[in-house]
Parts: structure tokens; sequence; C-alpha cells
């Protein structure tokens, strides 16, 4: 059974990250957020400007809890959004 997180990240977001989707380990967003960040100081810096998304719905707390076997969501803002 998969115990991870799925991280999708997008625009700017996956370019500081290098990558299109992370696996991380379930936790409060912004503990998963700083382990997928920690030796990126860019990727940092973008994700204090993103928008995300806990399986398709809007978080609006960085300390909400990711569930095992969940997908987050990494919008950067957009042009014209």
């Amino acid at each position: 059974m998969n115990e991870s997180v799925t991280i999708r990240l997008y625009a700017a977001a996956r370019s500081a990250a290098g990558a299109s989707e992370i696996s991380a380990t379930p936790g409060r967003l912004n503990v998963i957020l700083e382990a997928i960040a920690a030796d990126n100081p860019r990727l940092m810096q973008v994700l204090q400007q993103c928008s995300f998304l806990l399986d398709g719905v809007v978080l609006h707390e960085k300390d909400a809890q990711i569930p095992a076997n969940s997908t987050v969501d990494i919008l950067p803002p957009f042009a014209g959004g």
C-alpha cells in the first residue's frame, strides 16, 4: 500500500524543482514543503507565493494535515490569473 503523498508542481514551481511530480511523506503541509525545498532556496522562494490544492480542494492553512495516498497540487501565480 502506498504510504506517500504525491506532490504535483506546475509552471515556476516545476521549473525550480526540476520535476513535475515528487513523492513525499504524509504530514503537515508546511513540513512537507520544507522537506521538498530543503536544499533548493529557489524552490522555497517560489513556494512562498503558491496556492495549494489537496485532492482538488483549496488548502487555506499551511499547517493542514496531508494524509497518505493524497495529492497536493502546487500552483504558482499565473499571468492573468
